[in-house]
């Protein structure tokens, strides 16, 4: 039942004072009415505490085997349905930047994490590769399993804060919902569920470590864990002073809070120049219409966005760019940004389990709500964790109705239904996520105005040998996006297969004065000039990717190949055994020795390397 405003105020006034039944009685109202108006008020552990006598002992204290064993099918059902939604997914292949992030990432070879801070998502690419080589099924397992371990750590959590029903509801929705496939199915992005993961398990230590101490120390432990796996991190730690202002004390308690923030500190010097880095990357690489660096617009644009792929996840893609709206359609963005803040006011007022949670998915979005210009502002990875607060406060209004008899068959089987469709919906994007090929033609959809798709679609139509369709999307990239250096290197690569030499130099060049450091442009003008027979061209090129990529192994080859063909057969031998000595197998490096030992028996090659596209 829902108590009017008389009821309620009496039931805060004397709760402290008076028994519940004697204010039930009072009221002419069910005991478990209150009961469960305290609970949704307090949260299930503070009501808990209020029902405990203040001068008894903890006789039976709380016990993981005894919970586990009492939520047994909870467990497994949550966990079939993890299973159920991403099974599909285990086959998938390398894709997006899976190649530079994980297959070009040196400790995944040798076991060097400590030398990048946040080696410990490289740990377990080492596992990987040691167990099985590049093979895509075991890089993707373990974000399966992240994901698995949030679902289960979001309602352990939850049904200590809330009622059972409320969390698992909010947990089964976290389990299937589509816009999480990208932080579980990219291997790429497994990192945000990673990193989720050991903050859940030290916000569920912490939660403990008031009847617990030394739950405290497992705490900092599994929070520098996640600060570890990414940087990202960091603004998680304002989830633990959240807490005490929602259910706890600050005053009491503010010391407890320094040793969080001390760690999360400790990583923002290393991260000032990864930071600019990537503002550098995102103002280059976005057109200056889609370049948002105002609050007031970017806000929200990227809550109302969030909302909408939540409630309604049909246009899912790797590049959100569709970021162009009339004055009517900001208009009603805006207007449901602010009512997503003003019920934020009113939750904190009147229900603080829903305030605290839909302030966390602020907290989890805050890096990239900002406008810092080092994130795009609408990524589906991006709200990872923080669609808890969202899925929270759907549960919420789905248990209230299954708390009325007359309303409880339609909300269990709209509930139902509403499972089962975006079940089906996260094993359909597993499959856009199976190829670069899907995934480029998935995206293609839902962002046509994506200089990088448009890009990326022309790497698709060239790799099936569908020249013609892949000069006109590096040609719509570049209308897009002018400066795109990679899509003139790769136009460039086009023009060179269609046999158009003196075009796909001027094109590597065009690509040259955009970025300068496109080693690949060289190298790829250097080739044609050594299938010309015009060996000082292009042995000039080679020299000036080297300066850029100074260790770079395929350009020391083509400059021992071109050192054959001018005669410096002393400097070729020497740069030749020495790449056999890192690469014994390597076919062309042998056939070039050959030549210089016995001109006689050695293959001709025309080509010394194959083209080199740009990403």
């Amino acid at each position: 039942m829902e108590f009017n405003h008389k009821q309620k105020k009496y039931i805060k006034k004397y709760i402290h004072q008076k028994q519940l039944s004697e204010i039930a009685s009072e009221l002419h109202v069910p005991q478990k009415e209150i009961e469960i108006f305290l609970r949704d008020r307090w949260g299930e552990e503070e009501f808990k505490k209020f029902l405990t006598p203040k001068d008894s002992t903890n006789s039976d204290p709380f016990s993981i085997k005894k919970w586990i064993k009492t939520n047994t099918g909870y467990l497994l059902l949550l966990s079939a349905l993890v299973f159920i939604c991403y099974l599909n997914a285990l086959g998938n292949g390398f894709t997006a930047d899976d190649r530079g992030i994980v297959l070009h990432v040196p400790s995944i070879r040798f076991f060097d994490i400590f030398t990048r801070l946040h080696g410990f998502r490289d740990l377990f690419y080492f596992a990987a590769y040691q167990i099985g080589g590049l093979n895509p099924f075991l890089f993707r397992l373990p974000n399966i399993f992240f994901h698995l371990g949030n679902v289960l750590l979001i309602f352990f959590i939850l049904s200590k804060m809330a009622q059972r029903r409320l969390a698992f509801l909010a947990s089964i929705l976290f389990a299937v919902h589509p816009i999480l496939v990208e932080s579980v199915t990219w291997i790429a992005g497994g990192v945000y569920a990673q990193y989720s993961f050991f903050f859940l398990l030290s916000f569920a230590a912490y939660l403990f470590s008031k009847e617990r101490k030394r739950y405290y120390i497992y705490s900092l432990i599994f929070f520098a864990l996640s600060v570890a796996s990414s940087e990202k991190a960091i603004v998680l730690v304002l989830t633990f002073p959240l807490y005490e202002v929602s259910f706890g004390s600050i005053t009491h308690n503010w010391k407890k809070m320094i040793p969080f923030f001390l760690i999360s500190l400790t990583v923002v010097p290393f991260q000032l120049d990864v930071f600019g880095a990537k503002r550098a990357t995102y103002l280059s690489d976005s057109p200056p219409e889609q370049i948002i660096l105002n609050p007031f617009l970017q806000i929200p644009i990227a809550i109302s966005s969030y909302f909408e792929l939540i409630f309604w996840p049909d246009k899912l893609t790797l590049y959100h760019t569709e970021m162009f709206f009339t004055q009517l359609q900001f208009a009603i963005k805006a207007i449901v940004s602010i009512i997503f803040f003003g019920f934020l006011v009113f939750t904190f007022i009147k229900n603080r389990l829903l305030f605290f949670w839909l302030s966390f998915f602020l907290i989890f979005l805050s890096l990239t709500l900002l406008p810092l210009g080092i994130s795009w502002i609408v990524a589906e990875r991006y709200v990872y964790l923080g669609t808890i607060g969202i899925f929270l406060g759907i549960s919420w209004i789905f248990v209230r109705a299954m708390n009325k008899s007359s309303l409880k068959p339609f909300a269990i089987g709209l509930f139902s239904l509403i499972i089962l469709v975006l079940a089906i919906r996260t094993i359909a994007r597993n499959v856009d996520w199976y190829n670069e090929d899907n995934l480029w033609v998935a995206a293609a959809r839902t962002s046509p105005s994506s200089s990088q798709n448009h890009n990326n679609l022309g790497d698709y139509y060239g790799r099936h040998g569908d020249l013609v369709n892949s000069e006109k999307e590096f040609k719509t990239a570049i209308a897009i996006k002018p400066n795109y250096a990679d899509a003139w290197h790769n136009l460039g690569n086009v023009y060179r297969d269609m046999g158009k030499t003196d075009d796909a130099i001027k094109t590597y060049e065009k690509a040259l004065s955009f970025n300068p450091q496109l080693w690949q442009s060289y190298q790829n003008i250097a080739l044609i000039y050594y299938q010309k027979g015009e060996f000082v061209k292009a042995k000039e090129n080679v020299e000036k990717g080297l300066q850029i990529d100074k260790q770079n192994a395929t350009l020391f080859l083509m400059l021992g190949l071109i050192d054959i063909k001018t005669g410096e057969k002393v400097k070729a031998k020497e740069i030749l055994q020495k790449i056999l000595t890192i690469d014994p197998s390597n076919q062309l490096a042998q056939q070039g020795l050959q030549e210089i030992t016995n001109p006689q028996l050695a293959s001709p090659s025309s080509s010394p390397v194959g083209t080199t596209k740009a990403k």
